[in-house]
């Protein structure tokens, strides 16, 4: 069955978006409230052990982590209280999160199973890495797709950072497909997700599915409403987070030798270079640009679609606040305060997020060349592919506004007066 894809205008309203036969569930689910209601983190290490176990038990010398390590436990108890006492899930929020967070449980912990079985994994090197950093809906996912289509970028599929752990041997590979049926039932819910960020299994995706099997990504604030989770995260040592998504990388590294580099994109990166610097000495950043007008209007449109899934009243203005105030501001007057100081010319290159659009070949030349990187044959021609591709590709719109979430123009741009003037945005 194919993808649907539909236009998402201008956010109003999150129970206009649900069909009746969703406000019909989330209506019984109400009456069922009082008696299942809670969904705190004591449930899930007994289940998640005992789904890990069955998924594993076909692998010769299988070992089943028993007792999860102490901050698995802590970030999955911190974001289970705030979703149970901030969140305000609707019926099938609360199951799609149940059933998610479950889910993400037993893979984190098939991921521990992997290292303690294989401890060789450790050794495994992620040389040279270079990370796309910028606000979110700056162009990051077209440079990252763009750039995936050289075969000597090692880019990762949806799927594979969806589930790092590799079948048994001898077992069937079905987690690209378990993923596009997940994919399916997300259109079924909410379809317009689909015309702001496109995903598909195979499609190269951002680094966020590996942080969310450890339970340390501010993706989970993106979802729900859940301040004390983010306030809770946002005072953690980052390298706690990257240390265990290095340990991921170096799994599917090892399972799927491709390419010469890691090319990684995630917006979150931005608000942790000094982690990413500290477990990846070697790695190298791209940072794009776009005017902040734009990117914060996307970005609130982003936050209210996605929340829109898991609960019925989303208020736009509140959204607008809650983005101009946040986090997202802070991470990029940061960026280029102290982080950058530490990084030789050659390991660094800014962009312009309407460069990249008007002229994707020259910018990719222009980074290739800025990393000293193989400008071949088979690169020109896999972007070129990549990019007629595209061109031939209908898209659904994605309509937004600042004036729709309470925010003006002037307003955001007085925010970020420096940073547009530094890069010409």
């Amino acid at each position: 069955m194919a993808r649907t894809i539909q236009d998402a205008p201008q956010f109003v309203d999150a129970k206009r978006l649900k069909p009746l036969w969703m406000r019909a569930i989330n209506g019984l689910g109400r009456i069922f409230a009082s008696k299942h209601s809670r969904f705190g983190a004591s449930d899930f290490w007994p289940k998640a052990i005992a789904k890990a176990s069955r998924q594993q038990t076909a692998a010769p010398g299988t070992q089943v982590i028993s007792e999860p390590p102490a901050h698995l436990k802590e970030a999955l108890g911190q974001l289970t209280r705030a979703v149970d006492t901030e969140g305000e899930l609707n019926w099938i929020g609360r199951i799609a999160a149940l059933d998610d967070t479950l889910r993400m449980a037993a893979t984190g912990l098939g991921v521990e199973a992997m290292h303690a079985r294989h401890p060789e994994l450790a050794e495994t090197k992620i040389s040279d890495p270079i990370f796309i950093l910028g606000l979110p809906r700056t162009g990051t996912t077209a440079l990252h797709h763009l750039l995936a289509a050289d075969p000597a970028n090692r880019t990762i599929p949806y799927w594979e950072s969806f589930d790092p752990v590799p079948p048994p041997d001898g077992a069937s590979d079905r987690r690209s497909e378990k993923l596009e049926k997940m994919l399916k039932q997300l259109d079924s819910l909410v379809p317009e997700v689909q015309a702001i960020h496109p995903m598909t299994a195979d499609l190269p995706e951002e680094c966020v599915a590996f942080f969310m099997n450890i339970f340390r990504t501010l993706q989970f604030d993106i979802q729900y409403k859940i301040p004390g989770y983010v306030d809770w995260l946002l005072k953690q040592d980052a390298r706690v987070a990257y240390a265990d998504y290095r340990r991921q990388l170096q799994l599917i590294a090892s399972a799927r030798p491709l390419g010469k580099r890691f090319v990684l994109k995630d917006p979150t990166h931005l608000l942790h270079q000094e982690a990413i610097l500290d477990l990846f000495p070697d790695a190298k950043f791209i940072f794009i640009h776009r005017a902040p007008e734009q990117s914060i209007s996307s970005i609130c449109s982003l936050y209210a679609y996605t929340r829109a899934i898991f609960v019925d009243h989303v208020a736009p203005q509140s959204i607008g606040q809650e983005i101009m105030s946040g986090y997202w501001a802070d991470a990029l007057d940061g960026a280029f305060e102290g982080h950058r100081a530490r990084l030789a010319p050659e390991r660094i290159i800014d962009v312009r997020q309407a460069d990249l659009v008007a002229n994707p070949l020259d910018i990719a030349e222009r980074i290739y060349s800025a990393f000293s990187m193989d400008w071949d044959a088979v690169a020109r021609a896999g972007l070129g592919a990549h990019l007629r591709a595209q061109a031939a590709t209908p898209r659904a719109r994605h309509e937004h506004s600042l004036a729709g979430f309470g925010l003006r123009e002037e307003t955001v741009r007085e925010r970020f007066k420096t940073y547009c003037e530094r890069f010409d945005v």
